[in-house]
């Protein structure tokens, strides 16, 4: 159980409280109704942290993981580069580092980060340059980094799991009702189950 005095300790993608640290310095219209509640919550401590923010400054231009996911690039197998070409692997591994230190320091019990993106994403990740709009299933630098290192992740699209988690916290939350994870959604399943 999870107190005020002993509250869960949770990393989160900074653009998910709000902090307007996106490419183009918005938040991307979060924070969503699900974050809003666990900000709420006196038994939950989170501490914002944007890597794309700390290694390139906001605004920025766009990076994608080109040739692999995020433990690709870890492993030398693929590269992160900007929209329009320049290589920003060295700046993404930095910041992954940076974002697992401060996970570490706060001892936090899970990370609750922006999916699709090519720092934080928990579960998709575009393949190669987004304008192409093509996706493939995998995750980003600092979502890999963080699990090899023992931290659970989760997508603020894993509304399944939110409602789970929320139910944790406070007793007295009732689900708005049967959500799905994001891997679970008809867009995840058409995308990457049947080939699509």
């Amino acid at each position: 159980m999870f107190t005020p005095d002993a509250p869960m300790r949770i990393l989160i993608s900074a653009c998910q409280l709000g902090q307007a640290c996106g490419t183009d310095a918005t938040s991307y219209g979060a924070p969503g109704a699900d974050v809003q509640r666990l900000m709420a919550m006196p038994n939950a401590a989170l501490t914002g942290f944007c890597p794309e923010d700390m290694a390139f400054g906001t605004p920025r231009r766009v990076p994608d993981i080109s040739g692999g996911d995020g433990f690709d690039v870890l492993d030398g197998r693929a590269r992160v580069l900007s929209e329009d070409g320049e290589d920003w692997t060295e700046g993404m591994v930095e910041a992954a580092h940076a974002m697992l230190a401060l996970a570490q320091q706060h001892r936090v019990h899970l990370a609750l980060l922006t999916d699709i993106s090519a720092a934080c994403g928990s579960q998709v990740v575009y393949l190669g340059p987004r304008r192409n709009g093509v996706h493939r299933a995998g995750v980003g630098v600092c979502a890999a980094l963080l699990i090899r290192h023992g931290v659970p992740i989760m997508s603020q699209r894993d509304l399944r799991t939110f409602d789970r988690l929320l139910a944790h916290l406070d007793p007295h939350y009732r689900a708005p009702g049967e959500r799905l994870d994001h891997h679970e959604s008809p867009w995840f399943r058409a995308a990457f189950e049947s080939g699509g």
